[in-house]
């Protein structure tokens, strides 16, 4: 999992995404986040990016203070309707970037979780923009938002101490005991 802010993580995270399919697939001539399939001026074939959510991942607390997080990503795979072959070559593209993704596991440069498809199918025909059509790729990616309590000491909790019930909680603090060994 990720230890970062949230925004260094979205700051990291968009970038590392944008160049890893950049290079991966040179023969989307547009790979872009956040740009609407429809906008003026758009070459094709696209590639356009969105992060769609942010759920509370189903993770266990790993006691850094830090929401584990399940981000989800799509992306618009696009085609100009006019181009040869266009259907043929619009699911070959969406299913290479869908494999793809499921092989490389992560993205280089930015903390998280394994990547996880979820599914590759098409745009729903009323969104479709005239012209044009879409496949979507969609992703998710566990992360962890906010800061790490523990981050001063290194991610390490400096000392680990025990008491029995009743004698607990900071009223009891005087009579823990610690835990030998535990030390980093």
């Amino acid at each position: 999992m990720a230890t970062n802010s949230s925004s260094s993580i979205l700051d990291a995270l968009h970038p590392a995404i944008e160049a890893a399919i950049r290079a991966r697939f040179p023969d989307f001539a547009t790979v872009e986040f956040y740009r609407e399939p429809g906008a003026e001026g758009l070459a094709t074939p696209a590639c356009l990016l969105a992060m769609t959510r942010c759920d509370r991942s189903k993770d266990k607390d790993d006691g850094s203070g830090q929401m584990q997080a399940l981000l989800r990503f799509e992306a618009r795979v696009v085609v100009a309707a006019a181009t040869a072959d266009a259907a043929l070559q619009l699911r070959k593209a969406a299913v290479a970037l869908a494999s793809w993704l499921h092989q490389l596991g992560r993205f280089p440069g930015a903390a998280s979780g394994a990547i996880d498809v979820i599914a590759a199918l098409p745009e729903d025909a009323a969104a479709a923009q005239p012209g044009l059509r879409t496949w979507l790729v969609e992703w998710s990616l566990p992360v962890a938002l906010g800061s790490n309590a523990w981050e001063e000491t290194g991610g390490a909790v400096p000392q680990a101490f025990y008491s029995f019930v009743p004698e607990i909680g900071r009223d009891h603090e005087a009579r823990y005991q610690p835990i030998e060994g535990a030390a980093p």
